[in-house]
């Protein structure tokens, strides 16, 4: 590694790419409402790191760049901020040592999926342990408050509405208010998943621009294993068969395993639109109305599900 630079063992860390990541992982920090949402999307710098530099000088821009950020973090008194704006960090090391390892996005995945799950589950108890708040029942408490204010809004004389919408919006509230507490741990799961797939797909886009070769293959060649049909089978069950917390459990894998078909699913239409040559702009508009409606999801879901027994994405015997 050549130009200017910081001494670190026997190599030399670039002041540009420190300063770069340290920009990146400040600005969740400093600026959360414009830019918390990048917290979640910052295993993709560590990867990039490791890739450009390798894995020994790659690991130190990361640290230099993390202490940097952490001490300025202190002494503005965001250290809490700055440690949840990191949860992301590990992932990319995962992610990055999963491709050296030759392994499958299913597989890089469900690895990504766990150290995820770790950090957060880690994060959140020496969080509760340190402040006293409980992150769980915060999330819970903020949901309810503003499903309350919409219930308010709905009925002042502002809204301007006619009492039977009034009261279908205070009923619809007021379930959606037993509901939730029920869901969330689901939704938190599924957010997590979402979490490990837009890093996925965004470091394989971005590889695959810059070095001309995605780390786990064109996202539309992505499979889960077959095995994991007994998922959403056994979601099914406990809902249709149990009660109490096994009916949640069962709610909750249904909606993990629909969000991991809905992915598969993804990727078989690409291929298949692919396939039929279809023309980029109506490609992004069959992409938007599949993602912005709700029977458009659905049709992903079971399209994800239908190509574990139809492999709809093999190539036909004539090639078309």
């Amino acid at each position: 590694m050549t130009g200017s630079g910081i001494k670190w063992k026997k190599g030399i860390l670039p002041l540009n790419q420190i300063l770069l990541f340290s920009i990146i992982f400040f600005l969740p920090v400093v600026l959360p409402s414009y830019f918390g949402w990048t917290a979640g999307m910052l295993a993709v710098p560590v990867f990039c790191a490791l890739s450009f530099n390798g894995v020994p000088a790659g690991k130190n821009v990361v640290i230099v760049s993390l202490i940097l950020v952490g001490l300025v973090a202190l002494a503005r008194q965001q250290a809490s901020a700055f440690l949840f704006s990191i949860n992301a960090v590990p992932l990319g090391f995962v992610l990055f040592h999963s491709t050296q390892a030759g392994k499958t996005a299913a597989r890089s995945g469900l690895e990504g999926t766990g150290i995820m799950l770790i950090i957060w589950l880690l994060f959140w108890s020496v969080f509760n342990a340190v402040t006293g708040i409980d992150l769980y029942q915060q999330i819970l408490d903020t949901m309810n408050s503003a499903l309350e204010q919409t219930k308010e809004v709905s009925s002042s004389q502002e809204a301007g509405l006619a009492p039977e919408m009034v009261l279908g919006i205070a009923q619809a509230v007021t379930a959606m208010q037993e509901t939730v507490p029920k869901m969330l741990p689901g939704l938190l799961l599924s957010l997590l998943l979402t979490t490990v797939w837009l890093n996925m797909v965004i470091i394989n886009s971005l590889m695959t621009r810059i070095t001309g070769t995605p780390p786990w293959g064109i996202y539309s060649t992505w499979k889960l294993p077959e095995h994991l049909v007994w998922l959403p089978a056994g979601a099914i069950a406990a809902m249709l068969l149990t009660q109490g917390t096994l009916q949640q459990i069962g709610f909750w894998m249904a909606m993990i395993a629909g969000l991991l078909y809905f992915f598969q699913g993804l990727a078989v239409l690409m291929t298949l639109l692919t396939r039929w040559r279809v023309p980029p702009f109506i490609k992004t508009v069959l992409y938007l109305v599949c993602l912005l409606n709700t029977y458009g999801l659905l049709l992903l879901t079971s399209l994800g599900l239908l190509d574990v027994w139809f492999n709809l994405r093999k190539i036909p015997k004539d090639g078309t």
